[in-house]
C-alpha cells in the first residue's frame, strides 16, 4: 500500500539550477512579480533565495504557484503518458527508417530507452496495487528526494528504474548517437523532463504530492493526483481526469480515523454519472474488502468552485510521501 506519513521527510526535491519548470515561470514573470519574489535580478539567485524559504515566505510561494498554474508553456504540455507514447512512436519510426535504408537489424537500431519506456507504461487492465506503487515511486518526481536519502549501496538500483534518471541518461545517449532523427527525439525527451519538473515544482509550492497518472488507458487524455495530509492526520486526495468520451471527472477523497473514507465525485456527463451510480455498490464492497469504511460516497453535477476542500485552510501541512516495502 502507498502510505502518506507525517513522520517522513518533506519533499525536498527542487534543485535551484535544474528545475526548468521554475526557470520557465521566472522567464514569464512580470518585473513587478519578480520584485515581490526577490530583490535579485539574477535567475540563479532568485531560485536559490526562493527555494530556501518555503515555510517562511508563503506570499512568494503563492505568487509562484499562480504563475506556475497559468504559464502558457506549462499548461500546454499535455499528459506524461501521451508524451511517453509519442516518444516511443518516434523511436519506432526512426528504427523503421534505419532498417529500410541501412538494412540493419532491430537489435542494432534499438535505443536502450525503448524497452524501459515500454515497461513504464502499464495498461490500466493490468494494473495492480504493487505495480501502481512501483510506478509512482519511479515516476521521476521523487528522484532527488530518493537520492538524498539513499546510501551508497542502492543508488545504482534507484537510478536504473527511475523515469527521470532514465530520460537524463537517454538524452546523453541520443546526443552522442548518429541517429538521423535525434533532434526530434531530444525534443520529446526534453518535454518529458519538463513535465516531471512541473510536477516536482507544483508539489514543492503547494505543499503536497503532485503526481501524474503513470499508466496507459485509451479513454484517458490527462490525469493528475494531488495528495495532502494535515496535522490532525487526515489525508486528502484530489484525482482530476479528462476522459475522451466523458469529459472531466474529478474525485475528492478524505481519509480519517485510519480507515474512514469520504468520496465526492464530480462530472457533467449524464452517461458517466449513471454508470457510476450503477457501480457504487461494487465500489463500497471493494473498499470494505480492503478494510476501508466508505462513510460517504456522493455524486455531484459540477466541479466545486475551489480546487480543493482543504486548499484554503490556514493550518500547516505536514507532508511526506513514503512507499512502504
Amino acid at each position: 500500500m502507498i502510505n502518506i506519513s507525517a513522520n517522513s521527510k518533506q519533499l525536498d526535491i527542487i534543485l535551484p539550477n535544474t528545475n526548468r519548470a521554475l526557470a520557465e515561470v521566472i522567464k514569464n514573470a512580470t518585473p513587478k512579480e519578480l520584485e515581490i519574489l526577490s530583490q535579485s535580478k539574477d535567475l540563479k539567485s532568485v531560485m536559490n533565495s526562493l527555494l530556501k524559504q518555503t515555510s517562511d515566505n508563503s506570499s512568494s510561494n503563492k505568487i509562484l504557484l499562480n504563475l506556475l498554474k497559468n504559464n502558457p508553456t506549462l499548461k500546454s504540455l499535455g499528459s506524461v503518458s501521451n508524451s511517453v507514447k509519442y516518444l516511443l512512436n518516434a523511436i519506432k519510426s526512426t528504427q523503421t527508417e534505419l532498417r529500410g535504408t541501412l538494412q540493419t537489424t532491430e537489435a542494432k537500431t534499438q535505443l536502450p530507452i525503448e524497452k524501459q519506456l515500454k515497461n513504464f507504461l502499464v495498461d490500466i487492465k493490468n494494473l495492480s496495487e504493487p505495480i501502481l506503487k512501483q510506478k509512482i515511486e519511479n515516476s521521476g518526481i521523487f528522484l532527488e528526494s530518493k537520492l538524498k536519502n539513499a546510501n551508497t549501496y542502492n543508488i545504482k538500483e534507484l537510478i536504473s528504474n527511475d523515469l527521470k534518471s532514465i530520460l537524463l541518461q537517454a538524452s546523453d545517449e541520443i546526443k552522442n548517437s548518429s541517429n538521423p532523427n535525434k533532434m526530434e527525439l531530444l525534443k520529446q525527451v526534453d518535454k518529458l523532463l519538463l513535465q516531471i519538473d512541473y510536477h516536482q515544482l507544483l508539489s514543492h509550492l503547494s505543499n503536497s504530492s503532485s503526481i501524474y497518472i503513470p499508466f496507459a488507458w485509451e479513454q484517458l487524455q490527462e490525469g493528475h493526483i494531488e495528495i495532502k495530509q494535515d496535522k490532525e492526520k487526515k489525508f486528502y486526495c484530489d484525482i482530476d481526469l479528462t476522459l475522451k468520451e466523458y469529459g472531466e471527472l474529478n474525485l475528492k477523497l478524505t481519509l480519517y480515523d485510519e480507515n474512514q473514507l469520504n468520496i465526492h465525485i464530480y462530472s457533467d456527463s449524464g452517461k458517466l454519472k449513471e454508470m457510476i451510480k450503477e457501480n457504487i455498490s461494487s465500489l463500497r464492497c471493494a473498499l470494505i474488502e480492503s478494510q476501508i469504511t466508505p462513510r460517504e460516497i456522493r455524486l455531484f453535477d459540477t466541479k466545486p468552485s475551489v480546487q480543493s476542500p482543504y486548499e484554503n485552510s490556514d493550518k500547516p501541512i505536514d507532508l511526506g510521501f513514503e512507499v512502504k516495502v
